[in-house]
């Protein structure tokens, strides 16, 4: 018999800033290093042969839970990606609920009909799901395996093994991010032991049913969307419906690095997290840029805005008289990917 453990990757870019990420490539966030070390000591008693990720830099940082304490090496299967979604890729959410509105109640309602220019069907996702899980299966007959992927393509892998439609997939449940389902597989076939558990993160860790769109019908979400500057490059004004509420601008990239020059939402828009948000534009502007870091200069004086910073992941690398500067590495680097896990595990 062979043992699978299906394990959705920790919180990432997209499930912060509310950005649609399929096969865009993000990086975990300070939180998703914390539900990696809860996900490692879940397993840390667990014998794991052999760990699968699809090739993205999400579900391979989450992969060191298992790779790292147990010495494995993992194996990048890229069939086990997120849903391709095409012209969405990176747009924010709010975006895609005002402007692409009856195909973002399709792609949570009824995403057999969902169409995006460029992206996958959900039949082809569940279809190399399947076929990757069955190769694996039958590459290791009497192991067990822990294979990491994604939340869209995971649901359609699981619902496929309990013999749902896609139509019936639409009516379950999304899991937390670093949840776990347990399969096991004969000659009988494969069947589904446990699904979606995520017991091993306490409250504070979780980040799904903290979202609104999860309580919104059709599952769309609200907020702010970004509307580039028609005069500067880098700008871009924080958009409230049709208002505009504020704005985020990034400077000329410089070495790999870009500053912060604006930063700023009107009192409408302040006291609803959703300064976060404009963080992740900066760093989705700053990655077309070829960047893997953002810097911002703040005030000393200013402690609300240093403090909030660095809620916002931001750390202090160096002062001046009248200003501390602060960092985000938002890069893909191995090594500080180690790091960082290493570090949680820690704590």
């Amino acid at each position: 018999m062979t043992t699978v453990y299906l394990i959705r990757h920790a919180e990432a870019e997209g499930n912060l800033y509310r950005r649609c990420h399929g096969h865009y490539d993000s990086t975990i966030t300070d939180n998703g290093y914390r539900q990696i070390a809860a996900l490692a000591k879940r397993f840390a008693n667990e014998h794991i042969d052999a760990a699968y990720a699809s090739d993205l830099t999400r579900t391979q940082t989450t992969a060191l839970a298992i790779t790292r304490p147990h010495g494995l090496t993992l194996r990048l299967e890229p069939r086990l990606r997120e849903v391709g979604v095409g012209v969405w890729e990176d747009r924010t959410w709010t975006y895609l609920t005002k402007f692409d509105r009856a195909q973002m109640v399709n792609f949570n309602t009824d995403s057999g009909n969902w169409r995006a220019f460029g992206a996958e069907t959900m039949e082809r996702v569940r279809d190399r799901m399947l076929a990757a899980l069955h190769e694996i299966i039958a590459a290791h007959p009497y192991d067990t395996v822990a294979l990491f992927s994604h939340g869209m393509a995971l649901r359609l892998l699981v619902g496929a093994l309990n013999g749902l439609t896609i139509a019936e997939i639409d009516k379950t449940g999304h899991g937390e991010n670093t949840s776990v389902t347990k399969l096991e597989a004969d000659e009988n076939g494969i069947r589904v032991v446990y699904a979606n558990d995520a017991s091993h993160l306490p409250e504070e860790l979780t980040t799904l049913h903290k979202q609104l769109w999860t309580k919104t019908p059709g599952g769309l979400e609200p907020g702010i969307w970004f509307k580039p500057d028609a005069e500067t490059q880098g700008r871009f004004h924080v958009m409230q419906d049709d208002e505009s509420v504020g704005a985020v601008a990034v400077g000329t990239p410089e070495a790999g690095t870009a500053a912060i020059e604006e930063f700023w939402l009107d009192e409408v828009a302040q006291h609803r997290n959703l300064g976060i948000r404009l963080v992740g534009q900066a760093i989705a502007y700053a990655r077309t840029q070829g960047c893997d870091t953002l810097l911002s200069a703040l005030p000393r004086s200013d402690s609300r805005a240093i403090d909030r910073a660095m809620r916002y992941g931001f750390t202090a690398v160096r002062g001046m008289p009248q200003a501390v500067v602060l960092e985000k590495y938002f890069g893909k680097d191995a090594g500080y990917r180690i790091a960082r896990f290493d570090e949680a595990m820690r704590a």
